[in-house]
């Protein structure tokens, strides 16, 4: 299933036309009816929401950018990780390769492919943050 995410553009556009929308209704609200006030207050109003548009769309934009990072991050710890247990298992299957019956043959090629399942996810599970591979708090110690 694609998860699709919101459009960054259209959402910081909502929160402009909120922040012009509340306060045009506040000046209506709370002004005198005369056209000239209004109108200037009305420009403002326009202007504080693309300033919101533009901060709303700033923050999203920094959050992706933090997202990215963390990402790529994970990435590199997890590649990292595949590559040390693959250069220290590899060996030995090479040797059982070499060296074993049929039967050493079977069992090397099971274990080689529950590495394989573990790795495969271990990297999800890290991906999608169902295991939190950071810091552990001293509470989270004495709970293990």
């Amino acid at each position: 299933m694609i998860r699709r995410r919101p459009n960054k553009l259209l959402i910081s556009l909502g929160a402009g036309l909120l922040v012009a929308a509340t306060g045009i209704v506040i000046d209506l609200a709370m002004l005198p009816f005369e056209r000239g006030v209004l109108i200037h207050q009305v420009m403002g109003d326009f202007v504080a929401g693309l300033m919101a548009t533009l901060v709303c769309l700033a923050i999203q934009l920094k959050n992706e950018e933090v997202h990215y990072e963390v990402a790529m991050e994970r990435a590199a710890i997890v590649a990292d990780l595949n590559h040390h247990v693959r250069n220290a298992v590899f060996p030995l299957f090479i040797a059982v390769q070499r060296n074993g019956d049929a039967e050493a043959h079977r069992i090397a090629g099971e274990a080689m492919e529950r590495i394989n399942m573990a790795l495969k996810d271990a990297t999800a599970d890290a991906f999608v943050r169902r295991v939190d591979y950071g810091p552990v708090t001293p509470a989270e110690k004495t709970a293990a």
